[in-house]
Parts: structure tokens; C-alpha cells; sequence
């Protein structure tokens, strides 16, 4: 169970919410920590975070959690699960990008325009700690930039996903 993302985002000086049973939350553990995939929740316009419920229980086709972390407009974190999420879906490779093996973040964000430019559509504060908490997850867990992913760019087959709509390029350039 990955038990420290808390004290992960809280030493890279970051807001962060644990969300009640999170230590013991997932669908099993987590085989390892190779990757991490970059999400939006295509969700409500205004709120914070008002896709926490939906990230920590699921939907009537996808039994939650649906991933470890939560972003909000704000740049808060919320750990929601210390185990494995069901965030990843089939892979361009599951031994790095699936479930068992890639940390899921689950950023508000309504998800339109669907677009691979810039970071535009997203609040700034938001998206400086979106660099800057997998900034932190990166090296707490020994991840190469290589290996952080959009879902977009993780999903199979290629235009499954849309998510983030911000440019993972331009996302990766800033984690160095």
C-alpha cells in the first residue's frame, strides 16, 4: 500500500485533504510504482473537488476507487487511496502503465476543449501543483519523466482517451 502519499505532497509543501479510510482503500496493493498517468475527471464546472465521490466510490460501471489522488481547481491534493485504482484501463504497456503499477491522478477539470496545446483551460495555481506533486511522486518513487503518461497517451487503443486536455509536453518540459 502506497501509505506515504500523504506525507509525499506535504513535504513538497502542498495542500493536501486525506480522505477518511484512505490507508486501506484500493482494489488490492499496488505491484510497484513504474509509472504515473495524468488525468482529468470531465466533471462539474464549478467546485473545488466535486468529483471526490465519484474518484473514492466509483460509478455503476466502475467500482472505486478510480484513482490514488484527487487535484483541485485550488491545487489541493486528496489522497483518496493507498491501494490499487481502477484508473488505467488497457495500456500501451500494463507492466507500467496498468493499474497495478501506475499511480492514477484524477485533476477537476470539465475536460473541454479537447486540445494538446498549452495548459489554457486550467487554473494556474491548479496546474503549477499538478508539476509540482509529480515533481514529488517522481522522486519519491525513482519515476523518469519518460514515464509520466496522459491517459491519453497511456490508453489503448490510441483515441480511446482525451485526457488532460493540457499538453503533455509542455507538462513533462516542466518536470525536467
Amino acid at each position: 500500500m502506497l501509505t506515504g502519499l500523504a506525507d509525499i505532497l506535504r513535504g513538497a509543501g502542498l495542500n493536501v485533504v486525506e480522505v477518511a479510510g484512505w490507508r486501506t482503500r484500493g482494489h488490492g496493493v499496488m505491484a510497484s510504482v513504474k509509472g504515473i498517468i495524468v488525468h482529468h475527471t470531465a466533471g462539474p464546472k464549478t467546485g473545488d473537488y466535486p468529483s471526490l465521490a465519484t474518484v473514492r466510490d466509483g460509478t455503476p460501471s466502475l467500482a472505486g476507487p478510480v484513482s490514488q489522488l484527487g487535484l483541485g481547481r485550488s491545487g489541493t491534493w486528496f489522497v483518496i487511496a493507498a491501494g490499487r485504482a481502477y484508473h488505467a484501463g488497457n495500456t500501451i504497456d500494463d507492466s507500467i502503465y496498468g493499474n497495478s503499477n501506475a499511480i492514477g491522478i484524477e485533476a477537476e477539470g470539465v475536460g473541454l476543449p479537447a486540445t494538446d496545446s498549452g495548459h489554457a483551460h486550467w487554473p494556474e495555481v491548479q496546474y503549477q501543483s499538478y508539476v509540482k506533486g509529480v515533481k514529488a511522486l517522481q522522486k519519491a518513487y525513482g519515476v523518469p519523466t519518460a514515464r509520466v503518461l496522459g491517459h491519453k497517451e497511456a490508453a489503448v487503443p490510441k483515441g480511446r482517451k482525451i485526457d488532460p486536455n493540457f499538453s503533455m509536453a509542455e507538462f513533462r518540459a516542466k518536470l525536467g
